[in-house]
């Protein structure tokens, strides 16, 4: 039979007095996956009583876990045993072998006895995890909240000034002179516009689409993106000058993802100028495993208190209303797609932006 306290050669009565006083289930293993000994609250744990007897020396993954393969984290494993230390912690949801067999997410802690025995003391953890998930979902509640009311907001801006525009033109056409009509409907175009962008921008972030890595020249697309930024906003892109680097770099990427990441930075660069003149600077720095892209512009740069907000949904550093608040966050996603990073500074009037994208070798794609 199964015996309950410490190890029979070493045992005293002291000894199995107080491994039976805890409330959490230990249970010694011997070199063949078998239990040598265990404590009452392992006993009840394996769902052993005085009316059912544990066996003689069960196998652990068993009697434990109810597998019938060897834990692929257990200790005893041969291409386990050079990473165990003297006291490793897993986490693990298992099917507990008890009355109910419910599903419990145990805290698994491994040490060794001095006689080469492995000990394993359970913590049953359900409830701490069920707490954290419960805390998820209240604060995945809470960004969806934020998100709708971000969205509401800033589709209410150009549909209230192209419901005005409307009602103006209704009510006043037959005496509006051919240049105000103009006005008005590039308002209107304006407005009609905006409120594409934040459709788009909305749609790019809650549905990034397929990674499509394909090996293309980084130069170009950091270009095209800087073209495709001055045609969309003539007018504030005036006055900026552009410095790019000599040398490019090809490797795999998502050219159409990568596009869109430099065309809101651009984006983000140029509003801020607010028409003031000053200088967006693109540097390159190939590496072995990376490629880094430095973005920087002189426009200001960002409140400190801002900065650890600026990758936030709906958070928008323009004071002039002409952001959505979603186009760093957009960048944010775009690269941690790709494996990347992106991180941002703002000092002495200039912002820079760091971003670092991993030179895949292959160009498989990713859902």
């Amino acid at each position: 039979m199964l015996h309950a306290g410490p190890e029979p050669e070493q045992s005293t009565d002291a000894d199995r007095e107080l491994l039976d006083s805890l409330p959490l289930p230990i249970f010694s293993i011997d070199s063949e996956y078998r239990i040598s000994s265990v404590n009452r609250a392992g006993l009840e744990f394996a769902g052993f009583d005085e009316e059912k007897a544990a066996p003689s020396k069960p196998l652990c993954h068993r009697t434990i876990y109810g597998r019938e393969e060897i834990c692929p984290y257990c200790p005893r494993r041969q291409d386990r045993a050079e990473a165990f230390g003297e006291n490793v912690a897993i986490q693990k949801l298992i099917q507990v072998r008890t009355a109910a067999r419910r599903e419990a997410s145990l805290r698994v802690t491994f040490t060794h006895t001095a006689s080469g025995h492995l000990v394993e003391m359970l913590e049953d953890v359900t409830q701490e995890r069920e707490r954290q998930e419960e805390t998820l979902r209240m604060e995945n509640l809470a960004a969806l909240g934020i998100m709708i009311s971000g969205i509401a907001h800033e589709l209410n801006n150009p549909l209230t000034g192209i419901g005005l525009n409307l009602q103006n033109l209704d009510a006043n056409l037959a005496s509006m002179d051919q240049n105000e009509t103009r006005r008005r409907l590039g308002i209107l175009r304006k407005d009609l516009n905006r409120a594409s962008r934040i459709v788009s921008d909305v749609l790019s972030f809650s549905n990034p689409g397929r990674l499509r890595l394909t090996r293309a020249e980084l130069l170009t697309v950091i270009e095209r993106a800087s073209a495709t930024t001055r045609r969309l906003y003539p007018v504030l892109a005036r006055q900026v000058e552009w410095r790019f680097p000599e040398e490019s770099v090809a490797f795999f990427f998502d050219p159409e993802k990568i596009e869109r990441l430099f065309i809101n930075l651009f984006r983000n660069s140029i509003q801020a100028f607010d028409y003031k003149p000053g200088y967006v600077a693109i540097e390159v720095r190939p590496a072995r495993k990376h490629v880094h892209v430095i973005v920087e512009d002189n426009a200001g740069g960002i409140a400190p208190e801002n900065l650890k907000r600026i990758f936030q949904p709906f958070f928008s550093n323009s004071a002039n209303g002409r952001g959505t608040g979603l186009g760093l966050s957009i960048c944010h996603s775009i690269v941690r797609e790709h494996g990347g990073r992106i991180h941002v500074r703002s000092f002495e009037g200039r912002t820079r932006f760091y971003v670092s994208l991993p030179r895949h070798t292959s160009g498989d794609s990713s859902g």
